[in-house]
């Protein structure tokens, strides 16, 4: 299974981080902090986020899970 980040999700849908947060429901300074590794999603926001994309939770890379 390919992963994909969650800015390449992003860009693919051509989604801002702000426009991302907001469909969520969430901070966009949440979103960044995703994207780079300095918070990882609770359990239930990455499922969210697998949910707006189509895809598994698994097949998304969080940097600080990616060992």
């Amino acid at each position: 299974m390919e992963k994909k980040t969650l800015a390449t999700l992003r860009a693919e849908r051509n989604l801002t981080q702000r426009a991302l947060a907001k469909e969520l429901n969430i901070a966009n300074s949440s979103i960044a902090m995703y994207e780079t590794g300095e918070r990882l999603p609770t359990l239930k926001i990455a499922i969210e986020i697998a949910n707006y994309f189509g895809v598994s939770v698994e097949s998304i890379s969080f940097p600080k899970l990616d060992l």
